[in-house]
C-alpha cells in the first residue's frame, strides 16, 4: 500500500523528518502533506517539493498516516481542529511528554497511536529514534513506519515508561554535542589553533569516535583506555575532564532533561 503522510507542524523536527524522509527516497514528495501556521515552516516544505494546506482538517482528509510534531501547549488546539478527521488514522507522535493514554485522550475512539522521539540529525539520515512499544498501530502500519524511520537513523523500541528517558537522551544530545563541540574548540583555539581547524576537527574525531564504537566490539572504556597511554597526553586530559565533574555534568543534563520530559 502507498502511504500517504501528513505532517502538522512543519517546524525543526517536523520539516527534519519530512525532508529527511523525501531526500532518502523513503517516501516521494508527492505522498506527503504539510501544514503549519508559520509561513516560514511552509515555505520550506515547498522547497522540498511537499504540498502545503490551509487547515489541519485539509490535511487530516489527504492522508492516512499523520505526523503530529507541534509543542505540547500547543496539541490539544491542533487535535481538536483535526477532530473527526483522525478516526481510523494512524497517529505518529513526536509530542514531548505525551505518552499514549494521554494522546489516546484527545484523539477519536478509532485512530491508531504510535509514539516516538526523535533528533535533529534526522535532516541528515542520522537521526536516533525512540518508539514506543505501547503503540495501538496495525502490524504493517509498524512495520511501514519503522521502515521510514530507519532511512533517515536508528530506530530503537523501548517500553512505554522509558520514553522520557529517550527524550532527555538522545532528543538533547544534538544540543549538548554542540556545547562539547563549541568547548573542545575553545580548548584548541587558547593553543593557538584557528577556530574553523579547531571546529573541523573536533566534528571529524567525534563523528569517526561514534562511528569505531558503533561498528566494532569497542565499548565507551575500551576506546578511552586505547587512547590513554600510560603516562601520556590523553590520560592528563581525562583527568581534567574528571576533575571538572564533566562525566557527572552530561548524566545529570540527561536526567534533568528526562524529569522535564515527564512533567510536560
Amino acid at each position: 500500500m502507498n502511504h500517504r503522510l501528513g505532517i502538522i507542524g512543519f517546524g525543526q523536527m517536523g520539516g527534519a523528518i519530512g525532508s529527511g524522509l523525501v531526500a532518502n527516497g523513503a517516501l516521494e514528495a508527492g505522498q506527503v502533506t504539510a501544514w503549519d501556521l508559520s509561513p516560514d515552516a511552509r515555505g520550506h516544505a515547498t522547497e522540498v517539493g511537499i504540498a502545503t494546506v490551509g487547515s489541519v482538517a485539509e490535511l487530516c482528509s489527504a492522508c492516512d498516516i499523520v505526523l503530529l510534531s507541534v509543542k505540547p501547549q500547543d496539541a490539544p488546539t491542533v487535535l481538536e481542529q483535526a477532530g473527526a478527521g483522525l478516526a481510523g488514522k494512524a497517529v505518529v507522535s513526536i509530542v514531548a511528554g505525551w505518552d499514549v493514554e494521554t494522546l489516546s485522550a484527545h484523539l477519536p475512539e478509532s485512530a491508531r497511536v504510535l509514539r516516538v522521539m526523535p533528533n535533529t540529525p534526522a535532516r541528515v539520515a542520522a537521526g536516533a529514534f525512540g518508539m514506543s512499544e505501547a503503540t495501538t498501530v496495525t502490524d504493517a502500519e509498524k512495520a511501514t513506519i519503522q521502515d521510514w524511520f530507519s532511512t533517515i537513523g536508528l530506530v530503537e523500541w523501548v517500553p512505554e515508561k522509558l520514553m522520557d528517558a529517550v527524550t532527555g537522551l538522545s532528543g538533547g544530545i544534538p544540543a549538548y554535542a554542540a556545547i562539547i563541540v563549541d568547548a573542545l574548540a575553545d580548548g584548541g583555539v587558547q593553543q593557538g589553533l584557528k577556530r574553523p581547524v579547531a571546529r573541523r576537527l573536533v566534528l571529524q574525531s567525534l563523528l569517526g569516535s561514534a562511528q569505531l564504537m558503533l561498528e566494532t566490539d569497542l565499548g565507551p572504556g575500551d576506546l578511552k583506555d586505547a587512547v590513554c597511554s600510560p603516562a601520556g597526553t590523553t590520560i592528563e586530559g581525562v583527568r581534567a575532564m574528571e576533575r571538572a565533574g564533566v562525566r557527572s555534568g552530561l548524566s545529570e543534563a540527561v536526567i534533568a532533561a528526562s524529569r522535564r520530559a515527564s512533567e510536560l
